[in-house]
């Protein structure tokens, strides 16, 4: 495997192009707390802590400047807005106010963020932008948040009283904040509605009080897809590279693919599934951010981060800067090329001007729980490849995950005295990462054969695997061998797409359906038969116990003893087993191996049973 993966990101926080002296840009921004008196307001160019002493009733920042690469025709520059209510009044929402005296609604986040991109060259033509921070009587019912970088809030009438109708709404920051509940006033119960509407009385008047729970997401992380809002393409990893690219090349064919989001294998693709982590902004953005793909880092390759910044809802640029130089992460569209088992697919690039171009803007789809229903990761089986009506796949991925919709995981431990591939079941159907597996599905569709990814620790698995797996995984250098699998018929079994076996012959390209494949299929598995006496060209799979079918008899030599409890206990413990029959050591049939079991197999060796 290569030595280093170019995601682009990595490309973004680094120097892309050199920066040599050029045209500077400039512009101003503007605030206005509205009406006045009940509010004051702070904007800058700065993400920083604002004292108190800064706030007021109109507040506009001095002319910036900034040096750019003389190549580019604009910069873009973020506007951070504070606002401030006064004693008795609330923060209710910021606007934008155009030329012709327009306002246009944007954010009810008391501190926000905003893009502004400038081609002004000259201090007099300086690009100006106006917002306007609004803000109402505190009424009888008031809206607040525990937490401002969690979530924020909002109240349709801010000064309401007795007989109205209101409805109150959180909104979760995105990438950190989960809502649990409303408080009224110092009560501990807490009222899940959102959005909650009530009719105002004396009874259910106070503050109301938005509870949420942080996601963690710099130590943790979060699943993502990632989306082009103009193409409707998912951004994916599909390859590694040993060369560092050119300056002016700002495509990354053998690094990074887009596909379409309409593709069938979309939701199956393990390379579409980006674990984020950054430091949360409080204004649904992140900065210093890195992101993992296929098991590597962003900041491990290029020991830089990246930022994430709101333009509208689930709405963002991606973008770093260098020396005052920044660059976007932008589908410019290009040349479709073929890629094995997914089809067309294209490249995403590089770019140094960020606009309002949808090109630019990229939407996080979160896969979580709340989500999975949309945002859903699958396992997607060949129709053909069914036994007993059900349908089976290879899966490898470098993030645990865990079976739903009546999937089930199992790895291959050995090959049987019958010739036949004996199956074992993965405790709590969880898939440890880098485990190769076999999964055994209801129906051939992902939406209906789910795999949630996990964000916390797994252990291994505690037995043998004759599995193997392969990742997804390209080179710019057209030296395959050096970075993938070749298949051998010799020691190696893969999972046919005609029926249910493992056979000594590769499966063809389901999109092109005429050469058989060279290379094991990434993202899959083949089962490893090179410590296997003459194996059989093609090698059936079955989940009954050659050995011993004697309750009990974890080691399967036919009796019940005390190699039995320590083979449970190793297997606890993740310990590697050669040997180890879970139906037998499975004695209360719940589908799990613990101290029930051990304390079932002592009782029984004792006579107690």
């Amino acid at each position: 495997m290569s030595r280093k993966i170019i995601l682009l990101f990595t490309l973004i926080a680094t120097s892309i192009m050199p920066v040599v002296a050029g045209p500077t840009f400039y512009y101003k921004f503007v605030a206005d707390a509205t009406p006045t008196g009940q509010g004051k307001v702070y904007v800058s160019n700065e993400d920083a802590t604002t004292d108190n002493m800064k706030y007021y009733d109109h507040y506009g920042t001095p002319v910036f400047t900034q040096s750019t690469q003389s190549e580019v025709e604009a910069v873009t520059v973020t506007a951070f807005l504070f606002a401030q209510p006064s004693d008795g009044y609330m923060f209710t929402h910021w606007s934008r106010v155009y030329e012709d005296g327009k306002e246009v609604e944007f954010s009810n986040a008391k501190n926000c963020t905003d893009l502004v991109t400038t081609t002004a060259t000259t201090r007099q033509e300086a690009t100006v932008t106006n917002y306007k921070a609004h803000f109402a009587k505190i009424g009888l019912v008031h809206p607040v948040s525990s937490d401002e970088e969690l979530g924020t809030v909002y109240i349709d009438v801010p000064s309401n009283k007795v007989g109205d109708v209101v409805t109150l709404t959180t909104i979760p920051d995105m990438f950190n904040g989960v809502f649990k509940g409303w408080q009224r006033n110092n009560s501990t119960r807490l009222i899940p509605d959102n959005p909650l509407k009530l009719t105002v009385s004396d009874a259910n008047k106070g503050i109301y009080t938005a509870v949420y729970e942080s996601k963690n997401t710099p130590t943790k992380g979060q699943y993502v897809f990632l989306e082009n809002l103009e193409s409707k393409t998912y951004l994916g990893v599909c390859g590694s590279s040993e060369n560092t690219l050119e300056n002016e090349q700002r495509y990354f064919k053998n690094s990074l693919f887009l596909v379409s989001k309409n593709n069938a294998e979309v939701h199956s693709m393990p390379s579409l599934i980006i674990r984020l982590k950054g430091n949360p902004t409080g204004t649904a953005g992140l900065s210093h951010v890195e992101m993992t793909a296929q098991g590597m880092s962003t900041y491990k390759i290029s020991n830089e981060y990246f930022r994430v910044e709101k333009y509208l809802d689930n709405d963002y640029f991606i973008f770093g800067i260098h020396n005052g130089f920044s660059g976007y992460i932008k589908d410019n569209g290009g040349d479709k090329y073929y890629m094995e088992c997914v089809g067309n697919v294209h490249s995403p690039s590089l770019y140094n001007r960020g606009n309002d171009n949808p090109r630019y803007r990229w939407a996080f789809h979160i896969i979580d729980e709340e989500n999975f229903d949309e945002n859903y990761f699958g396992a997607k089986p060949s129709a053909k490849t069914t036994q007993d009506g059900k349908y089976y796949t290879t899966m490898y991925t470098s993030f645990p995950y865990q079976c739903r919709d009546g999937v089930k995981a199992y790895v291959i431990d050995q090959i049987m005295s019958n010739g036949k591939a004996h199956l074992v079941p993965l405790r709590e159907n969880i898939v440890p990462p880098y485990t190769a597996v076999i999964l055994e599905c209801l129906t051939t569709e992902p939406i209906t054969n789910r795999l949630m990814p996990l964000l916390e620790d797994v252990s291994p698995i505690g037995t043998t695997n004759l599995l193997k797996g392969e990742l997804w995984l390209n080179d710019e250098s057209g030296d395959e061998a050096n970075y993938r699998t070749l298949f051998d018929p010799s020691t190696m079994r893969v999972l046919s797409n005609g029926k249910a076996v493992f056979a000594s012959t590769n499966n063809l390209d389901p999109h092109q359906k005429k050469n058989r494949l060279t290379y094991i299929a990434n993202n899959t598995c083949y089962l490893d038969v090179s410590g296997v006496a003459n194996p059989k060209k093609e090698i059936e799979f079955t989940t009954e116990e050659a050995l011993s079918k004697l309750l009990g008899d974890a080691n399967g030599d036919g009796k019940v003893d005390v190699v039995d409890v320590m083979h449970c206990v190793s297997y606890v413990l993740h310990k590697e087993l050669k040997v180890f029959i879970f139906n037998n050591a499975d004695t209360d049939k719940n589908g799990l191996i613990n101290v029930t079991d051990i304390m079932w197999i002592v009782n029984y060796i004792l006579h107690r049973n």
